[in-house]
């Protein structure tokens, strides 16, 4: 799936747009589907601005992501917060604890 062509309050300039891979796991995916991908700016974005694109474009992602235990990561790389940089062609997982053995 693909949503957004650019985050918004970004100029529809073509120069402007890349795109990242979002993937979500666990209960995520249960209520947000597998992956999906999102336009970003060219210079990339902070984590943040990415996730609360999510929640504004996608119905439950909000609740989804607020749960408690999910965690992010950014280029295969645990992150803590949302200030890490998204950049183009990088790959952000959201997933929640896991049980099982």
């Amino acid at each position: 799936m693909s949503i957004a062509p650019v985050l918004a309050g970004d100029p529809p300039s073509a120069s402007s747009v890349a795109s990242v891979r979002v993937l979500f796991f666990g209960k995520v995916s249960d209520r947000l589907g597998r992956e999906l991908t999102l336009g970003i700016p060219a210079a990339g974005c902070p984590l943040s601005r990415l996730r609360a694109e999510l929640c504004a474009r996608l119905p439950g992602a909000a609740e989804a992501l607020a749960e408690p235990g999910v965690r992010a990561a950014v280029a295969q790389q645990m992150v803590v917060g949302d200030t890490a940089w998204v950049r183009p062609g990088d790959e952000v997982a959201f997933f929640s604890p896991f049980s099982g053995g």
